[in-house]
């Protein structure tokens, strides 16, 4: 039961940071599309937008080391479409390795590659909009999930120290055993099966 609950707690947690580093993109890229309006280089922007996501995030950013890592890279000279691909892999974002892809094709194919970027970066801006308000909206389904996953373990756990005689036929011979086995197991995988239900992907 023990390895289960870890298991669930550090998927929850692997949820939110995901959630976090999603949050402080969407603000790098808006940056990033503000600094190409005003007509710097999109080197420069990258650089400037670092400077900003530091005022609004000034402590415990998820995304703010790899972001200086890139930047040091292209000050070394390092290709920007590089750099910004290998950032991408770093924070492991789907929205990032689309940026960087379209970073890479702009760059290569020449023309007003700021504006092509700047139209996908508002594009994917949306998109994350869109996953922001569906976590809000399941918000509250997601506590009464987590209400409903510790009640019956709850109930258990009172019931096994008031009366425990009213238990003790369950696990006190085989079949109690299995019994109680089998409905751990259907327990968890509907923990599962709600978890899944509310992850609404995009």
């Amino acid at each position: 039961m023990v390895p289960f609950w870890l298991k669930l707690c550090q998927e929850k947690y692997e949820m939110e940071e995901k959630a976090r580093v999603s949050v402080e993109f969407k603000e790098y890229m808006m940056l990033i599309v503000t600094a190409l309006q005003t007509g710097y280089s999109l080197e420069k922007a990258l650089k400037q937008s670092e400077k900003e996501l530091l005022r609004l995030y000034p402590k415990n950013s998820a995304i703010i080391n790899p972001i200086h890592v890139m930047n040091q890279k292209i000050a070394m000279n390092i290709q920007v479409e590089k750099a910004f691909s290998e950032l991408a892999e770093s924070i492991e974002l789907e929205e990032a390795v689309s940026l960087a892809e379209i970073i890479s094709f702009a760059k290569r194919s020449g023309g007003d590659y700021g504006k092509n970027i700047r139209d996908t970066a508002i594009k994917i801006e949306e998109n994350l909009a869109v996953k922001e308000e569906i976590q809000t909206i399941t918000t509250e389904k997601r506590l009464e999930l987590k209400v409903m996953s510790v009640m019956p373990m709850g109930i258990l756990a009172y019931i096994s120290l008031t009366s425990r005689g009213f238990i003790a036929p369950l696990y006190g011979n085989l079949l109690g055993v299995i019994l109680m086995t089998i409905c751990l197991f259907i327990y968890g995988a509907l923990i599962v099966m709600g978890g899944k239900i509310i992850d609404i992907k995009v």
